[in-house]
């Protein structure tokens, strides 16, 4: 975990160091050595964390005797690929830093050497004799990487933040995502838009070309949507899915200081734990130490994960660190979270969380291992319509009843109702799409759910809505399509870049097995039912670690439930929360209709409860809101007239 910065004044003026020092100061918890390197308009700057054994010599920004000059922020997984690929480049090893082996894959193969490199990376390549830049960041969005344009000046950064503090970037609130996110749903990430507008993300596995004549993106690196990998058994499957699963822990192990696991006793963190900690007995001199950490409730509460915990230490032979859970509740620092994320999005547990991450550096961890987005690629439930296609109705059916056995805290209707929604999606041709999303945007509980939302800014949502389009592709599987739509959509990326920056703010590095490049290809190229074989959520995963994984959690049929804690933080701190919210900035600046708040807000107090936290997050959502507007324009003016949707109501 690094933190990248630079500008290019495209007119020809000469870089002023100090500016450019102030921008790399504001990614000063991405790394404690700073590096600068200025050559007439162009500056490049880097905030340097060393954590990998061959990082020990890295120095940055990095520069070729051929003239390209790099910095770099990432993990690549497959030094070995490269260092035979590249064994005649000067200063090539196979203990060289990764930042070595991507300059030399630059000069080696151009632009195509963004398609060479795999792991979690933002990068930026200046060549001073083609009078060109080159931003890339990795194919499923790990790490973040930002662009804006300011006057004749172009610049990029690891966080926003670093390129609001440039004098002539001034920020304004991008309504059009704003409403998308809070009212309307999911979409593909295909313009890699942030909440700031004219500010602009660099798409995962893209690669941005900016010259003085403008600038050129182009999609350097995708999974093959036509891939089919067929295996003769269920056990072969599994088989296959332990080797790559087991690769997937096996990158992100590579450290020079110990690497922490988040354990909640569920099936995915649990699953990640016990492969490494099998790797690393297999090959302790390769591997560091490794710390489990787990912060589950010990109460008897549904979040109480004790025996699952028990039975991983039973299993491992070590034992599993309780980091006792601190007040539930968001408020402590809670500005603060927001100013991290640089989005409207705040962590309902924040102050459980901003502890758990402090006490993990605090052990000397660089990397945090977590189980984030098991559940979203391993048991999805879109392969039933591959088997309708089949015509194999009664399998599908077999499928769909036995779903609700294995997931016995979920309402047996959300399957049914999933897959009718999968049915429709199918069938309707795409033309009648925009349609349809309109019709079920009219239809949606949007203005009962959330009736604060100015009347302009709600109908904002529902035209971004009917903007939306599917990019053409043709997949292999209807299974295939919806994971590689989940992967590419905006929640995903926007989740990536949270929690990249905030494990950043604690000077860690988060790390995500489940989204492996390799294994996410593997599990896309596979029919969904040998994921959910026989209708068991994430079978493959768990045939896939017989004999690794405790038997105990292999046949888990509920998850741990955080919802009563969520519910009780917001019941706790319900009366700050409205006094915030009333006449706060999000009213001001026309996005809430005032006194419709005021009475939902009065309406609100004991219905934080029940068995989910629908409630809670809507407030969650709106303070989140309020929080971001207070954080990044309570002292910036705006053009916006503060009645623009008020108005309207």
């Amino acid at each position: 975990m690094s933190g990248i910065v630079g500008l290019w004044n495209l007119d020809g003026r000469p870089v002023e160091e100090t500016l450019l020092v102030r921008l790399g100061e504001r990614l000063a918890h991405r790394g404690q050595d700073a590096g600068l390197w200025v050559d007439g308009p162009v500056g490049l700057a880097c905030r340097l964390s060393r954590s990998t054994p061959e990082a020990a010599r890295e120095a940055q920004p990095l520069a070729h005797p051929a003239g390209p000059v790099l910095v770099f922020d990432g993990r690549l997984d497959n030094r070995e690929e490269l260092v035979r690929l590249l064994r005649g480049s000067v200063g090539i090893t196979p203990d060289c830093p990764d930042p070595a082996l991507v300059l030399a894959a630059y000069e080696a193969f151009g632009e195509d050497f963004a398609g060479r490199l795999n792991g979690d990376f933002a990068l930026a390549v200046f060549d001073r004799r083609r009078r060109r830049l080159l931003l890339a960041r990795d194919a499923l969005g790990v790490r973040p990487l930002y662009y804006t344009r300011a006057g004749q000046t172009f610049l990029f950064a690891s966080e926003i933040k670093a390129l609001l503090a440039h004098p002539q970037v001034s920020p304004r609130p991008n309504d059009d995502l704003l409403a998308e996110f809070l009212l309307g749903g999911p979409a593909q990430d295909n313009q890699g838009l942030t909440f700031f507008e004219g500010i602009s993300s660099v798409l995962p596995g893209h690669l941005l070309a900016v010259t003085p004549d403008g600038m050129s993106a182009r999609r350097y690196w995708d999974f093959d949507p036509a891939r089919r990998l067929r295996f003769r058994s269920f056990p072969d499957y599994a088989e296959a899915f332990r080797h790559h699963f087991q690769e997937a822990v096996r990158r992100r192990l590579r450290s020079a200081h110990p690497v922490a696991v988040s354990v909640s006793g569920g099936l995915d963190s649990s699953s990640i734990f016990c492969v490494a900690e099998t790797l690393r007995r297999e090959k302790p001199q390769r591997h560091p130490a490794l710390l489990g950490l787990t912060y589950s409730s010990t109460d008897g509460s549904p979040s109480d994960e004790t025996p699952f915990l028990a039975a991983i230490e039973r299993a491992t032979g070590t034992v599993l660190e309780r980091f006792a859970p601190g007040p539930v509740g968001f408020l402590d620092r809670c500005k603060e979270a927001v100013s991290y994320a640089e989005a409207p999005m705040l962590d309902g547990m924040w102050n459980n969380t901003r502890a758990f991450l402090e006490h993990v550096r605090g052990r000397g961890a660089r990397v945090l291992l977590a189980g984030h987005w098991g559940d979203h690629v391993l048991f999805e439930q879109a392969y039933l319509i591959d088997l309708v296609r089949r015509g194999a109705w009664l399998e599908a059916g077999r499928h769909l009843r036995e779903f609700p056995r294995w997931a016995t805290d979920t309402d047996p209707g959300h399957f049914r109702r999933g897959f009718l929604n999968d049915l429709i999606r199918y069938h309707v041709p795409e033309a009648l799409l925009p349609a349809l999303r309109r019709l079920r945007g009219a239809l949606s509980r949007t203005k009962a759910d959330r009736p604060w939302y100015a009347r302009e800014f709600t109908e904002r949502a529902r035209r971004v809505a009917s903007r939306r389009s599917e990019n053409g592709t043709r997949f292999a599987s209807f299974h295939a399509r919806t994971l590689y739509h989940l992967l590419r959509s905006r929640y995903h990326v926007l989740s990536m870049e949270w929690q990249n920056k905030v494990a950043a703010a604690h000077g860690l590095e988060a790390a995500f097995p489940f989204l492996d490049r390799d294994l996410i290809g593997f599990l896309m190229a596979i029919p969904g039912e040998m994921q959910t074989w026989q209708g068991v959520p994430r079978a493959i995963l768990r045939e896939g670690l017989r004999g690794v994984l405790p038997e105990a959690i292999a046949h888990r049929r509920s998850k741990g439930d955080y919802a009563h804690l969520e519910n009780a933080g917001m019941e706790q701190e319900y009366p700050e929360v409205r006094r915030r919210l009333q006449a706060g900035w999000a009213s001001r600046l026309g996005y809430l209709n005032d006194g419709v708040l005021r009475a939902e807000l009065a309406r609100l107090p004991g219905r934080f409860g029940g068995p989910d936290c629908e409630a809670t997050w809507r407030v969650s959502d709106l303070f989140a809101l309020e929080l971001w507007l207070q954080v990044f324009f309570a002292e910036t003016p705006t053009e916006r007239r503060t009645d623009t949707y008020a108005a309207a109501d």
